[in-house]
C-alpha cells in the first residue's frame, strides 16, 4: 500500500477522528485506489497511534461501504460499482433539491453573493487543471445551500453518498470540460433563486447533479457492460 513515507502524529483524544478524516480524503483523491489492501499495522505506524483507533476508523468506513473487512483475508478499499451509481446519482440530486426547498425561505442578497463567489471560484479552478481543487469548488457551491438548510440528517445522508460519488468521479473525470458545464448549471440555480422561483431552483439543482451522470458515468457504465458481453 503506497502510504506516504512521512509520519503524521496524532493527539490520542482525537486519533480516531483524524485517522478517519485522512483515510476518507485518501479514498476521494485516489491515494487509496479501489481494491487496494489496507494494513492496520502500517497505518498505525504512519499515524503514530495504536491499532485501536485505526481499526475503529476502518470499521466506520466499512459501515459506509467504503472499505471491506474480509474475515481472515484483511481489509481492502471497496471496488467501484458503477451499476450502483444509477441509484445514487438520482438520489443525491433529489436530496440536494430538497436542501434547496429547506434553504429557500432564508435566501437573501448575502446568500446570492456567496453563491456567485463560489461559482466564480469554480470557474477559476477550471483554468488550473487541478481536478481535486475543481471538484472541491463544485461541492462548496452546493454546501452554501446545504448549510442554510440546517438539517443534520440531510447533511449526513448527502455526506455519505458524496464520498462514493466523489471517488468515482476522480476515476472517470479525467478532463474538466465536463465541470465547465457545472458553472452554467450553477448560474441557472442562482438566477432562479434571484427570481424567487422555488421550483425552478429545485429543478436546476437536480439537473446540475444529473448532468455529470449522463455525460460521463452512464457512457462508462454502458461501455463496461458491453465489454462484459
Amino acid at each position: 500500500m503506497p502510504v506516504p513515507q512521512d509520519t503524521q502524529p496524532l493527539q490520542p483524544t482525537t486519533a480516531k477522528e483524524r485517522v478517519l478524516q485522512t483515510l476518507a480524503q485518501w479514498l476521494v483523491d485516489g491515494t487509496l485506489e479501489p481494491g487496494e489492501r489496507l494494513y492496520d499495522e502500517q497505518l498505525s505506524r504512519y499515524f503514530q497511534v495504536s491499532r485501536t483507533p485505526v481499526r475503529e476508523a476502518l470499521q466506520v468506513l466499512a459501515e459506509k461501504g467504503l472499505v471491506e473487512i474480509l474475515p481472515g483475508r484483511g481489509t481492502r478499499v471497496t471496488p467501484i460499482d458503477l451499476a450502483s451509481l444509477r441509484q445514487s446519482y438520482p438520489l443525491l440530486s433529489h436530496l440536494h433539491g430538497y436542501a434547496v426547498r429547506l434553504a429557500f425561505p432564508l435566501v437573501n442578497d448575502e446568500v446570492i453573493w456567496e453563491l456567485k463567489a463560489r461559482n466564480l471560484e469554480l470557474y477559476h479552478c477550471l483554468s488550473t487543471g487541478d481536478q481535486l481543487r475543481t471538484q472541491a469548488a463544485d461541492e462548496q457551491f452546493h454546501q452554501v445551500l446545504l448549510d442554510l438548510a440546517a438539517n443534520k440528517y440531510l447533511s449526513a445522508f448527502i455526506s455519505d453518498l458524496s464520498i462514493h460519488i466523489a471517488r468515482t468521479e476522480v476515476q472517470f473525470f479525467k478532463h474538466n470540460e465536463f465541470r465547465s458545464q457545472s458553472v452554467q448549471g450553477h448560474e441557472q440555480i442562482i438566477d432562479a433563486l434571484q427570481r424567487r422561483d422555488l421550483e425552478g431552483a429545485v429543478q436546476a439543482t437536480e439537473n446540475n447533479w444529473m448532468l455529470n451522470f449522463h455525460l460521463v458515468i452512464e457512457p462508462a457504465l454502458r461501455k463496461l457492460e458491453a465489454d462484459r458481453l
